[in-house]
């Protein structure tokens, strides 16, 4: 998770998944040769925001800027930038004055 990124109440970000097809056993007991477990790092970039609810799988990178809507289902990368929801996620593009503001938000500190 990198700076200005936040995630809201209720988020689940898996960093493994079993498989759920029937090409596998599904068990936490059972040697991991029989399941089909998905593993992978979950990557948020600067400037995400993931509301409430959201469920984010294994293997996953949000883009810079990326903004997640409540609810949502995240399957896929998400790149740079946009509005996503839905289950799956859809796309609308994002605005990026929030760059600006990160300028003159950091710049107080700099010039004390």
């Amino acid at each position: 998770m990198e700076d200005f990124s936040g995630v809201s109440q209720g988020v689940k970000i898996y960093s493994k998944t079993d498989d759920y097809t029937g090409n596998s056993l599904t068990n936490p007991t059972v040697d991991p040769k029989y399941t089909g477990v998905t593993s992978g790092e979950v990557i948020l970039r600067r400037h995400v925001i993931i509301g409430s609810g959201t469920v984010i799988l294994p293997g996953v990178t949000l883009g810079e800027g990326a903004s997640v809507g409540a609810l949502s289902l995240v399957t896929k990368n998400l790149p740079e930038w946009g509005v996503y929801f839905g289950a799956p996620v859809k796309k609308k593009n994002r605005k990026k004055k929030l760059l600006e503001l990160e300028q003159e938000f950091l710049s107080q500190y700099r010039d004390s």
